[in-house]
């Protein structure tokens, strides 16, 4: 029998240093986002929200990635954190 965790969410493991990334507040919970760095077009990649961590054989960060129906929401809180450099960066979803 599969857990209710299971079914509805899938995580992903994430080695644990997400120290290049940033990170919003959405109600309690912590979303953590990307953003490109260099001369061409911006872009960020918003991972998902923080879920905690896992110890396997090295330590992993868990990430529930945003559900298809949250994007467009998730997007413009997100698109109201960027610096200028990203005001109009396309944003990626994982």
């Amino acid at each position: 029998m599969e857990s209710t965790l299971a079914s509805s969410s899938r995580l992903i493991e994430y080695p644990a240093d997400l120290s290049g990334c940033s990170s919003v507040g959405v109600g309690n919970r912590q979303l953590l986002y990307l953003c490109s760095h260099g001369n061409g077009k911006p872009f960020v990649v918003v991972l998902g929200f923080f879920s905690g961590q896992k110890e396997d054989v090295i330590a992993k960060d868990l990430i529930e990635p945003i559900a298809e129906d949250d994007r467009n929401q998730i997007g413009e809180i997100v698109a109201n954190t960027l610096s200028d450099e990203h005001a109009h960066a396309q944003i990626f979803y994982l």
